[in-house]
């Protein structure tokens, strides 16, 4: 389910840990009033709640849960990213034989996609060369 559907139909209940979970990330993605607003109607509880939700955990948890769904949400990037560069690579080895092809949309997709995989697993992206010049007179 998407963060922002509408779910208000899911709590005639007690909040799950993973909604508790998606309510610190969505409030940490935008501390503004109306999302706070959002979240509220979005699970059908008041602001307080909302709030309470956030006070429940100690700003250690809160971290915890934050780095665990960037994390989480890098490995799904990189994985996807590498599904579209590996079918990018299978179209462009299969129009490499017809010469009217222009194949520089796909090499550019391809290396835009390399670059920000490497990025995501903190990686270089460029060549980087030292060169030093002493003069010793």
């Amino acid at each position: 389910m998407a963060a922002n559907e509408i779910i208000q139909y899911k709590h005639n209940y007690k909040l799950t840990d993973e909604d508790k979970h998606n309510i610190i990330l969505e409030y940490y993605l935008n501390r503004s009033k109306k999302n706070i607003e959002r979240i509220a109607s979005n699970y059908n509880i008041t602001r307080q709640t909302v709030y309470a939700v956030l006070n429940q955990y100690t700003q250690k948890e809160k971290n915890e849960i934050i780095n665990k769904s960037i994390t989480e949400y890098k490995q799904n990037f990189t994985r996807k990213s590498h599904a579209i560069i590996n079918k990018a690579l299978e179209k462009i080895s299969d129009k490499l034989d017809d010469e009217n092809n222009n194949l520089s949309q796909l090499s550019t997709t391809i290396g835009i996609l390399y670059d920000k995989t490497r990025l995501e697993d903190n990686l270089s992206t460029s060549n980087n060369s030292i060169n030093i010049n002493i003069k010793i007179e």
